[in-house]
């Protein structure tokens, strides 16, 4: 009886030790080829199952309901701004916690199908941000194209790929080009050489409240309150890295402001019985 309890005993810590080993299931903003895709695979370097979705909404749901480990979400970029619907899917599921960031440095490129020319191009597919970071080049290069906005980058350049005309152009990654049989017909059209996306990793895990490179939490409350919370965050020296506001639809000048800084956990309970705010913390992480 004892060495079967024993047997018992080793299997379940076989079994223990064999889920610790297992990759992890990573959903997001699909389909294959988004630079969510890329900031997925540089924070678990190359080492998972990565599965698109066709919103971030779907990806961060199927996070919710068990079917993934990890999702990663757009946050801000540095021409386009706070990817806002992508802060209102992390503000409304309060399940959530941010447990890494990675900061991707992007380059837009025109991608066409092989041999296309400028004036052929009657119609150019992107995502909202791709197409406010590319909005100057094609202003500049062709201005009679009817722009398109889509779910993805990386939608728009499979558009370009399943409808076989000329007439049709993608704002998207390098990566596309090669996915979709693409060919790059203008490399790096983004406004600015220095075009980062933040993106953030969700998980369900209890946020983290070690020391790391920065923290994130989100205040809810009244607009003139803010001056106060920030005076605050500067005497416990917490360091804002940025602030993006949202309404929360209750009243006038009511929002929630999701917050991110370095500084530490300790520093963060301090703030939080002095301000007139909810708070709610997010987790403590590194930057890759």
């Amino acid at each position: 009886m004892r060495s079967k309890k024993l047997l018992i005993l080793l299997v379940l810590c076989l079994a223990l030790f064999v889920s610790a080993q297992a990759e992890p299931v990573v959903s997001y903003l699909g389909p294959q080829g988004t630079y969510s895709q890329e900031a997925s695979q540089v924070f678990f370097d190359k080492q998972g199952t990565f599965i698109p979705f066709e919103s971030v909404s779907k990806a961060v749901q199927a996070l919710v309901e068990g079917r993934c480990d990890y999702a990663v979400i757009p946050q801000e970029n540095t021409i386009g701004g706070a990817v806002l619907d992508y802060v209102d899917v992390l503000i409304s599921n309060k399940e959530v916690s941010v447990c890494g960031e990675v900061e991707l440095l992007i380059s837009q490129n025109l991608l066409a199908l092989p041999g296309t020319k400028l004036s052929d191009i009657k119609e150019v597919f992107s995502h909202k941000q791709g197409i406010i970071q590319g909005r100057e080049w094609l202003t500049k290069n062709i201005p009679g194209a009817k722009v398109t906005e889509v779910s993805s980058t990386a939608e728009g350049a499979r558009l370009v790929s399943e409808k076989k005309d000329p007439a049709y152009a993608a704002i998207s990654s390098a990566a596309c080009a090669d996915v979709y049989g693409l060919e790059i017909l203008a490399p790096g059209i983004q406004s600015s050489n220095k075009n980062k996306t933040r993106f953030y990793v969700l998980s369900l895990n209890t946020p983290a409240e070690e020391p790391a490179q920065r923290l994130a939490f989100i205040a809810t409350g009244k607009a003139d309150n803010l001056p106060s919370l920030m005076s605050e965050m500067k005497k416990k020296k917490m360091t804002l890295v940025a602030i993006h506001d949202r309404p929360r639809k209750t009243e006038l000048g009511e929002y929630y402001y999701l917050i991110e800084c370095a500084g530490s956990y300790k520093s963060y309970q301090k703030l939080t019985g002095k301000s007139g705010f909810e708070f709610r913390y997010l987790g403590s992480f590194d930057v890759y």
